[in-house]
């Protein structure tokens, strides 16, 4: 049994070796744990309205301080990983799974062909509202996503990648949370 960290408004924790941390002063919306030997460490001072869950075994979801989220989803339903750098911005609407939820199969072989991958996002990275972060997915440190993008594959630090699926439109960017004057 996991104690329900300091934060943390919908707490749900089944199965044994679970591990949730809260760093001081964050907040998350929901927290929902289904298996074994998951880990989730949440940074300092995070904001983080939407929902954590994880229904696997042996899955790491990690996440900076001062991260903050108007409306987020990670979701692991296969043995993975997300890494979520410091500092950065979700608008609402955000969602991210390291997997497909079913397998496809190759009717040849009869092997599956669409397997989890984990997601990496680095420090002080502004996701753009209703965005989606798919499996194998990695945004470089200071980068910008546009709204309503698909992120697949990788976007390198200090890039503005906009669309479905998103590409780099600019590159040499970074963002600041604070509205300055053009």
């Amino acid at each position: 049994m996991v104690d329900t960290p300091k934060g943390v408004e919908d707490f749900t924790v089944r199965g044994e070796g679970n591990l949730v941390t809260l760093g001081d002063g964050s907040r998350c919306t929901r927290i929902l744990v289904i298996g074994h030997r998951n880990t989730i460490r949440v940074g300092a001072r995070c904001r983080l309205n939407g929902q954590i869950v994880i229904k696997c075994d042996d899955g790491l979801i990690e996440i900076g301080d001062e991260t903050s989220s108007m409306g987020i989803r990670l979701h692991m339903h296969e043995t993975s990983h997300i890494v979520i750098g410091r500092d950065c911005m979700f608008s609402g609407g955000i969602s991210m799974d390291t997997s497909d939820n079913h397998s496809i199969i190759d009717v040849a072989s009869g092997k599956r062909i669409n397997p989890c991958k984990p997601i990496a996002i680095g420090d002080h990275v502004w996701v753009g509202q209703h965005s989606t972060i798919l499996k194998g997915a990695t945004i470089g440190s200071h980068s910008v996503i546009g709204a309503g993008s698909i992120v697949r594959g990788a976007i390198p630090d200090n890039s503005l990648a906009v669309g479905s699926p998103a590409k780099v439109i600019r590159s040499g960017v970074t963002w600041d949370r604070r509205r300055l004057p053009a």
